[in-house]
C-alpha cells in the first residue's frame, strides 16, 4: 500500500492506495497548528492499516512555500564572490550581503585567489547581527566548485548551516543562484522543524516505510535527502494538482487541469498527457530562482474566497479568504454558500447560505437564488479569464515540455479536467465560461493526495567537461574529477547515466523507474592561435517524472 497526503491551505487530504484502487480517503480542515492536522489526518487514514502492509508515503507541503509568502524566513548572510562583469550589488538579497575578492573565469581557472581576512571579516559582521545560516555563491562555482567549498572549510564550525551555490544546478545564472541558495539557507531551520516533527509523528504511528516529498517538478525525492535544499520543497501542492489529474484521468489532448480549493486555483495545461515544464526555474514570492517546476498558475478565488460589492456595487469575489463559509459558521459570504444556497452542496446551514446571499445580492436588487447563481457565474468567470490569459503567455513564449523538447504548434486546449472539492458543483459553470467540455475524475476531492503517493522520484543532474582543463564537474552530485584529452560525449553520457542512476536510487527510485532522458547535449572545440586545445561539454540528463509503474490508470474503477 501507499500513503499520499497533501496539506493545502484550507483543507488536507489524505489517500491509502493498493495497486490503483483508492482504499481509504481522509479531508479535514487545515488548522493552524499544521502539525497537528498531519497527526489527525494520519490517525484517521490510517488507523486500522497494519503498518508493515505499507511500502512507501508521500507527502507535499506548503510549509516552505508559506514561509516566502508570508516573509517568515530566518535570517541568513550572504557571501559572494563574481569578479569582473555583472555588478553582484545589484542582486543583494538578505540582511547580510557581502561581496569578498577572488574570482574563476567561466571556464573555473581560478583568476585571482579568494582574500581570507576578506572571507573571515565578512563572517564576523554577519555573526555580529547574530545569524547563524549562510549562503555561499561563486558566479562560475558550476565550472569549478573550490573557492565555494573553501569559503565552507574557513567559516564551517562558525555557522550552524551553510547552503552552496554550485549545488543547486548545473545551469548557468548567477542571479537566480543566489536568490535560491539565500532561500536554501532561510528555510533550512523552517524545513527542519517541519522534517523532525513528521518523523515524531510517523513513529508514533509505527509507520516505517520509506518515505518522499513532492518536487514542484512533479517528482519525488526521499525525506532525508531534502534537508540541503528545502526551496526545492516549494510549490509541491500545485505540482501534486498535476500528477493527480495525470493519474485519475490521463489528460489525452490539450488539457487544461483546474484544482479548485478553498483559498486558490491552481490550473495548468497538459499536452498529450505530458505537463509543462518553466524551462528557467520558478519564481518564489519576489525571488526567481533556478528551481525545476512544473508550469503552473495560481490565482486568490477558491470556495471559501470572500464575497461582497465594492463602493460601485460590482461583485467581487477574492482574493482573501476569511474564515469558513456563513453556512458552516464563518464571517462572510463565499461561493461555497452560494453552492449551499442552491441546493448543489448538502452539508451546511441552507438559511445562513441564504442570509448571506441575501447580503450580498440586497444593494443590487437580486433575490438569494439569483445573487448566488451570480456568484457562481462570476467566480467561473475569473478562472477562465486567468487561465486564458495563461495559455496567451505560453503562446507567446516557446514551451518546454518535461522532456524540454520545443513545441512549435500553438496550444489550444480542446478541453478541462477539474479536481478539487467544489469541482462537480462549479463544473456546469466553468464549462460555459471557458467555452470547453469539461469533467471531473473519481476521487476528484484527493486527487492532491493521490498525485503525491503515485509520482515516481525523479533527479537531475548537469556535466560540464573541460578536456583543456582536464575536469569534469557534475554540482548536483558533488562530483569534479580528472579527464584526459580523449573525454569525448559518450564517455560523457556513460558517466553522467552512471551518476544519476546511484543518485535517484540512494533518492529512494525503483530500479524499474529509471527513464533517463538526455534533455541537453553540446560539445565546443576551443580554439587558441588556430589550433584546437580541447573540448567543452556540456550535459544535462534527467530520470523523466511520472507515475508509478504499479498505478494505472485503465484499471481504477
Amino acid at each position: 500500500m501507499i500513503l499520499g497526503l497533501d496539506v493545502g491551505g484550507t483543507q488536507t487530504d489524505a489517500v491509502l492506495i493498493e495497486g490503483s484502487h483508492v482504499v481509504a480517503e481522509t479531508k479535514i480542515p487545515t488548522e493552524s497548528d499544521l502539525l497537528e492536522t498531519l497527526r489527525r489526518a494520519l490517525k484517521k487514514t490510517a488507523a486500522d492499516l497494519d503498518p508493515h502492509g505499507l511500502e512507501r508515503m508521500a507527502f507535499s507541503t506548503t510549509i516552505a512555500t508559506n514561509a516566502v509568502v508570508q516573509e517568515r524566513l530566518d535570517p541568513a548572510g550572504m557571501i559572494v564572490s563574481a569578479g569582473p562583469g555583472m555588478d553582484p550589488r545589484a542582486f543583494s538579497v538578505g540582511p547580510s550581503y557581502h561581496l569578498v575578492p577572488g574570482f574563476l573565469d567561466h571556464q573555473g581557472i581560478e583568476v585571482r585567489p579568494l582574500d581570507r581576512q576578506a572571507v573571515e571579516d565578512a563572517s564576523s559582521r554577519i555573526r555580529r547581527d547574530g545569524i547563524g545560516l549562510l549562503g555561499v555563491v561563486g558566479k562560475f562555482s558550476v565550472r569549478n566548485p573550490c573557492h565555494e567549498l573553501r569559503i565552507g572549510e574557513w567559516l564551517g564550525p562558525a555557522f550552524s548551516h551553510i547552503a552552496y551555490g554550485h549545488r543547486i544546478s548545473g545551469a548557468l545564472n548567477f542571479p537566480r543562484r543566489v536568490a535560491t541558495a539565500y532561500l536554501n539557507a532561510s528555510l533550512y531551520r523552517v524545513h527542519q522543524r517541519f522534517q523532525s516533527a513528521l518523523l515524531r509523528i510517523l513513529e508514533e504511528e509505527k509507520l516505517e516505510a520509506p518515505r518522499y516529498l513532492l518536487k514542484p517538478d512533479g517528482g519525488t525525492v526521499a525525506l532525508e535527502r531534502t534537508g540541503d535544499s528545502p526551496a526545492g520543497m516549494v510549490q509541491s501542492g500545485p505540482a501534486a494538482s498535476i500528477m493527480g489529474a495525470l493519474a485519475l484521468d490521463g489528460c489525452e489532448g490539450s488539457t487544461v487541469v483546474l484544482d479548485i480549493g478553498g483559498t486558490t486555483t491552481d490550473f495548468s495545461v497538459v499536452l498529450d498527457g505530458v505537463p509543462l515544464l518553466d524551462p528557467h526555474g520558478i519564481r518564489i514570492g519576489p525571488y526567481q530562482t533556478l528551481i525545476r517546476s512544473l508550469m503552473t498558475r495560481s490565482i486568490g478565488v477558491g470556495g471559501d474566497s470572500e464575497v461582497r460589492t465594492d463602493e460601485k456595487r460590482r461583485l467581487k469575489i477574492g482574493p482573501q479568504r476569511k474564515g469558513p463559509p456563513m453556512a458552516f459558521g464563518g464571517p462572510c459570504a463565499t461561493p461555497t454558500d452560494a453552492m449551499v444556497a442552491l441546493g448543489l452542496l448538502e452539508h451546511g446551514n441552507k438559511s445562513r447560505a441564504r442570509d448571506a446571499m441575501n447580503a450580498v445580492g440586497t444593494p443590487r436588487g437580486w433575490d438569494p437564488l439569483q445573487t448566488a447563481r451570480n456568484v457562481l457565474e462570476h467566480t467561473a468567470k475569473i478562472i477562465a479569464d486567468a487561465v486564458q490569459a495563461f495559455v496567451y503567455e505560453l503562446n507567446s513564449r516557446p514551451v518546454y515540455t518535461i522532456h524540454e523538447v520545443l513545441h512549435e504548434k500553438r496550444i489550444e486546449p480542446s478541453s478541462a479536467v477539474l479536481i478539487g472539492g467544489p469541482a462537480p458543483q462549479l463544473m456546469e459553470y466553468v464549462e460555459k465560461a471557458l467555452g470547453l467540455p469539461c469533467r471531473y475524475p473519481s476521487h476528484h476531492a484527493v486527487a492532491n493526495a493521490i498525485g503525491a503517493a503515485v509520482s515516481r522520484v525523479t533527479s537531475e543532474i548537469v556535466l560540464q567537461a573541460d578536456t583543456q582543463r582536464g575536469t569534469v564537474v557534475i554540482p548536483e552530485a558533488d562530483i569534479q574529477q580528472e579527464i584526459d584529452s580523449r573525454f569525448d560525449t559518450d564517455q560523457a553520457i556513460s558517466l553522467a547515466k552512471e551518476v544519476l542512476t546511484a543518485q535517484s536510487l540512494r533518492s529512494g527510485a525503483a530500479p524499474e523507474s529509471l527513464d533517463i532522458s538526455v534533455l541537453e547535449l553540446q560539445c565546443f572545440n576551443m580554439i587558441r592561435h588556430f589550433s584546437r586545445t580541447g573540448r567543452n561539454i556540456r550535459l544535462k540528463m534527467s530520470i523523466t517524472p511520472g507515475l508509478v509503474p504499479e498505478w494505472r490508470k485503465d484499471l481504477h474503477p
